[in-house]
């Protein structure tokens, strides 16, 4: 048996997450996860091989025709495998002979036949391509929600796709439930099938077929308690290889050069690629390691393409590593989820950790307590995590206490973290000294910090030196603290670059943080784009720097949009942006409303702007 051919061969995977508010359909945020590994493992060439851009994904559909007409559109271009994948919900048409619909962003459950992609049209779909074999995957629901999961039967669909050389596979059997787990990184069904692809089958063959496939899935998701999984086809389609087993190895293979299995021997080798320059190889290196069944190395994937700025696949590769039960991976995905502002679901994962000891967690959970005004709770757990060793957790300390007045307090904790080697406490020390006027002493604790390596003090050296007009004394600082690592230096270095129209000089810097995940950075390598004339980049940029948590670049990505006339765009921007409560979101989007002749709105946000940046 061989596999499909892939230049011959296409995939459409389609995901829906979100849905109307009043209609009662629950949201499904691992949806996109679903997308992103099955994309992935689908063009790995040690998968199955497909071209890129063989492998459509289709995000929150919400226009049914225009959704049709892409699946068919897809299906048309195969001859020789055409893989359907649909992760969302599914409804029940009810006033009729309970045909299947498969629902999209804008779904309304009485009324799918409207509103939905009917199953009937995938049918119409599959029976005009020439496709010698054709695949379709359901993860979705029928009928009945409940909170936290997708519902429904499979007796509908089993026998429908009555087409020569077709197969389909369903999360479910009759009017079980299929699990879509609230936190976790995937829905139920599609994680043990990404679990399959990914590790392969221990002792198998070296091509995996639908049979074997599904075998898998059935055994998986029974030793769990989740719903069973069931199986349809046609012909001999379940003998059809449809990718290669990714834990097969040739009987005569020579020993990898890197034990798999040692999470320490890998990240050596991995950051030794990195640091040559091959930060490809060193992704293809952690991905064999987890496909080998190392569940450490999620961490160092996570970690992989949160210094690259792709917080999506970052906080999937975390959500994974937290749902295997690692302490560590539960922190870090609190970590990520903190920096994308999403507090409520990270303080959720703090606690589970902070719970197991770990402290880094504890002072998580402290740093958000803090964010809500719980004071109190914020230094109990502050001190927990410096019980427990984290010499970190003594900054936040002190600034809590320093906050509410207890001055002697505060310098007690920035001296004993000092002292401890944490030189921010010499940082803090000076910043004490600074807000009291005391000048000089701030700047004898900001250099200690410096002369030991501390870059936000190497910063605030160099802002006291703008302050007297000492340009190149600002820039000295500026600069040693971009060669120290800190991106907050490397843009501020830019930026007075700019100022002294070294804009050659100023671009590097800019680049180098954004490559590095800085938000700033990102919109400022924007800025520079719109500046040489090419919005397309510009653009692409300022979304990435919000992306990143920058909400400067509401503004220039708003600006650049209304001057291309696309208003309805940019409103959207400026209110997502107003609506997870930035203040520089709320501004943008009541000037935007005033000019647009809305002044009542424009007000309610502009007022809202300025009560939030007083509080």
């Amino acid at each position: 048996m061989v596999l499909p051919d892939p230049d011959r061969s296409w995939a459409c995977l389609i995901g829906v997450s979100t849905y109307l508010r009043d209609d009662g359909l629950a949201d499904l945020p691992s949806v996109p996860n679903n997308l992103d590994a099955l994309h992935e493992l689908l063009t790995d060439p040690l998968i199955a091989g497909l071209p890129d851009d063989h492998c459509v994904v289709i995000r929150e559909p919400t226009n049914v025709q225009e959704l049709a007409l892409q699946v068919e559109d897809v299906a048309n271009r195969a001859t020789d495998m055409f893989l359907f994948y649909f992760a969302g919900h599914g409804l029940i048409d009810p006033y009729f002979d309970g045909c299947l619909y498969l629902a999209t962003a804008h779904a309304l459950q009485d009324k799918p036949h409207f509103t939905s992609f009917a199953y009937d049209d995938l049918r119409r779909a599959m029976l005009s391509s020439h496709a010698r074999s054709k695949v379709a995957v359901l993860d979705c629901c029928f009928s009945g929600l409940a909170h936290g999961t997708m519902s429904g039967g499979v007796a509908q669909v089993a026998g429908q796709l009555d087409i020569r050389g077709s197969c389909v596979l369903t999360a479910t059997k009759n009017n079980q439930m299929a699990k879509a787990p609230v936190g976790a990184a995937y829905t139920a069904y599609t994680g043990h099938l990404i679990d399959v692809l990914r590790s392969g089958v221990d002792g198998g063959p070296e091509l995996i077929d639908i049979t074997t496939l599904h075998e898998q899935l059935l055994y998986r998701l029974r030793s769990a308690g989740l719903p069973e999984p069931t199986i349809s086809g046609s012909d001999t389609i379940g003998r059809l290889s449809l990718v290669r087993n990714a834990s097969w190895r040739p009987a005569d293979a020579a020993e990898d050069p890197v034990d798999l299995a040692d999470p320490n021997e890998v990240f050596r080798r991995g950051r030794q690629l990195e640091d040559n320059g091959e930060p490809a190889a060193a992704e293809r290196l952690y991905r064999r390691a987890v496909s080998a069944g190392n569940s450490d190395v999620m961490l160092m994937l996570g970690v992989f393409y949160e210094d690259r700025a792709d917080w999506a696949r970052a906080e999937r590769w975390y959500r994974e590593s937290a749902g295997k039960g690692l302490v560590m991976g539960m922190t870090v995905l609190g970590a990520c989820l903190e920096k994308q502002g999403k507090l409520g679901e990270a303080e959720s994962w703090y606690r589970k950790a902070a719970e197991l000891d770990q402290p880094a967690a504890m002072e998580g959970v402290g740093r958000l307590a803090e964010r809500r005004g719980s004071t109190d709770e914020a230094e109990r757990w502050y001190r927990k995590s410096v019980e427990a060793g984290r010499v970190d957790a003594m900054i936040p300390l002190g600034g809590s206490l320093d906050r509410r007045g207890d001055e002697m307090g505060a310098r007690s904790w920035y001296h004993r973290a000092a002292d401890a080697g944490h030189a921010v406490g010499w940082t803090c020390l000076g910043l004490m000294c600074a807000d009291r006027g005391r000048q000089s002493e701030a700047d004898a604790w900001f250099h200690k910090a410096a002369a030991a390596g501390e870059p936000s003090a190497m910063i605030n050296l160099g802002v006291r030196a703008l302050e007297r007009k000492e340009r190149a004394e600002s820039l000295r600082w500026f600069r040693e603290a971009a060669e120290a690592g800190s991106t907050d230096g490397m843009v501020r270095l830019g930026n007075e670059l700019q100022r002294a129209g070294d804009i050659a000089g100023a671009g590097p810097w800019f680049l180098r943080a954004a490559e590095q995940g800085d938000g700033q950075g990102m919109v400022a390598v924007g800025r520079l784009y719109e500046n040489a004339g090419d919005a397309v980049a510009a653009e692409n940029w300022y979304r990435r720097g919000i992306e990143a948590g920058s909400d400067i670049g509401v503004v220039s990505l708003s600006v650049l949009l209304v001057g291309r006339g696309q208003w309805d765009e940019a409103e959207r921007v400026c209110r997502a942006s107003a609506e997870a409560g930035q203040v520089t979101g709320m501004a943008a989007l009541g000037h935007l409303l005033a000019n647009r002749g809305d002044p009542e709105e424009a007000k309610y946000w502009q007022d809202r702007a300025r009560a939030a940046g007083q509080g």
